[in-house]
């Protein structure tokens, strides 16, 4: 068995114990036991994310921005529109501009010659938030561990 393998089992193993204990809470007080099924809940969800990822080598599916078989060097990022491919400088002045639109429907990327399209590279998983305490949301949030650029990137 390879230490990948042995990881993700452990992970896997974890889980279940954290579904476990949101079950033992729910029988043990109904509803009362809502914060301690909830965040058993959650780590649950992110051993399994964390024990797939493991399985998969290391890696997740992204999204990257191509041209053609070209991965150009770019990141996601949040604006205050919603999410943009931000270019690398070098990119940025082969392109004569630092965003690009995301999304299939993007005019700024068909007009450039751009395409997005989904490639595996170097992974984790963590828990991500917004709000404050309990008026926020949490959900378990993939990211890439390798090049922000995606310059490690596997056309899929």
């Amino acid at each position: 068995m390879s230490a990948l393998t042995a990881q993700a089992e452990a992970l896997e193993a974890e889980a279940r114990e954290a579904t476990q204990r949101a079950h033992d809470s729910f029988e043990r007080s109904d509803t009362d036991g809502c914060l301690t099924q909830w965040a058993a809940g959650i780590t649950a969800d992110l051993r399994r994310v964390q024990a797939r990822i493991l399985r998969d080598g290391g890696n997740a599916s992204f999204c990257g921005l191509y041209e053609g078989d070209r991965r150009v060097a770019a990141r996601m990022i949040r604006t205050a529109f919603g999410y943009s491919w931000l270019l690398r400088e070098d990119e940025a002045l082969r392109f004569g501009r630092k965003f690009i639109p995301e999304g299939d429907n993007s005019r700024v990327q068909k007009t450039l010659g751009l395409h997005e399209a989904t490639e595996t590279a170097p992974a984790a998983a963590k828990t991500a938030s917004n709000g404050t305490g309990l008026s926020g949301n949490v959900w378990i949030e993939t990211f890439r561990t390798g090049c922000k650029w995606g310059s490690d990137a596997v056309k899929a």
